[in-house]
């Protein structure tokens, strides 16, 4: 038996149902909830068209290809891809969780009031958003982090040097929001001048499929592809801030990293309720615009000692939105809802 596995006095039967296995947040989250729910001896399999283990992330349980589904069953198959609810909806399954992590998916009313149902979604900002919009008061599963790459480093980093600004680098995806991050540190160079700024962005990429976005800043720009994990996180505490400009996000997996290695974050509000309060936590621009991105970037330069208490209140309000965090709240939806056959298919559509 897995050592890192701990048996359960009632197991439960998990599978996903996943568009595939590549480095994006949404396949973290599976994968982290999974590990978790092997962990406390539940089984956890993945299913994807592939049917392989991911190769940046270890995990503890199952994968399969996607074919295999039909004609199993399991006790709670999970689903957040639209372009899957054909599948999702003809697997058999005792209850089937929907589980919101985006904004304005296709058909994201029909989905959230769907009567067969439950839903979950994975931040504040969404619940408030089914809520305001169909009525639905959806099940929280909220998070998470894994404090145990993402911390901060043993010494902060020392000023000196080069103001570095820290960027998710995806343009290929524009609610990310990198093309108006970098305009505001542009604006930020302009300002104090150029040499007094270092633009680094990130992202994992296949070869080929994004397009470098150094060409896109008139700046020195560090730029760093598929790092791991760890240096992923080394990366972070390398930098004096961090900068969000997202859009439609649920949870924002890159503020929350940020957040526990012990950077200050400028961000707008998108994904990121739960852990940023603006002057307490992050500095949260008013409007996901450039001008306002650049003045908490501005802010930040000038006053370390607010930047440093912004970072130290993150430290503590990331903490509380761990995995396993995460884990306990979909396995008390699940052991609720199983337990109440009349209310288990339902969706969490009443009347707010």
């Amino acid at each position: 038996m897995n050592p890192d596995v701990q048996p359960a006095s009632r197991q439960l039967d998990f599978g996903a149902l996943l568009p595939g296995l590549g480095v994006f947040g949404g396949v973290r989250r599976f994968i982290e909830i999974g590990n978790e729910m092997v962990r406390r001896g539940h089984r956890f399999v993945i299913y994807h068209p592939q049917g392989t283990p991911p190769a940046w992330l270890p995990f503890l349980g199952e994968t399969r290809p996607t074919a295999s589904l039909a004609g199993t069953r399991h006790q709670v198959l999970i689903c957040n891809n639209p372009p899957q609810l054909g599948e999702f909806d003809k697997a058999n399954a005792d209850l089937k969780l929907f589980y919101f992590a985006l904004e304005g998916i296709p058909g994201e009313r029909s989905i959230a009031r769907h009567a067969g149902w439950v839903i979950a979604v994975n931040s504040s900002g969404l619940q408030q958003r089914l809520r305001r919009r169909y009525g639905v008061d959806a099940e929280k599963a909220i998070g998470g982090i894994d404090l145990a790459t993402f911390q901060p480093p043993a010494s902060p980093r020392a000023r000196g040097g080069p103001y570095r600004v820290l960027v998710f680098g995806r343009t290929s995806r524009r609610r990310k929001g990198t093309a108006l991050a970098i305009r505001a540190v542009e604006s930020l160079a302009r300002s104090l001048g150029p040499e007094q700024v270092q633009l680094v962005l990130f992202d994992h990429v296949e070869s080929g499929t994004e397009p470098e976005p150094r060409a896109h800043a008139s700046l020195d720009v560090e730029y760093h592809v598929n790092p791991s994990q760890p240096a992923l996180a080394a990366l972070y505490a390398s930098g004096d801030v961090f900068v969000s400009a997202e859009r439609r996000a649920g949870w924002s997996n890159t503020v929350a990293e940020a957040m526990a290695c012990g950077v200050p974050v400028v961000c707008t509000r998108s994904g990121t309720l739960d852990i940023a309060v603006h002057k307490e936590s992050a500095w949260v621009a008013r409007w996901r615009h450039p001008w306002f991105l650049s003045r908490g970037l501005g802010a930040l330069h000038d006053d370390p000692a607010m930047a440093a208490r912004l970072r130290a209140t993150a430290l503590g309000r990331i903490g509380d939105f761990t995995w396993a965090r995460v884990a306990d709240q979909v396995e008390e939806i699940v052991r609720r809802r199983l337990a109440s056959p009349a209310s288990s298919g339902a969706h969490c559509g009443r009347a707010v």
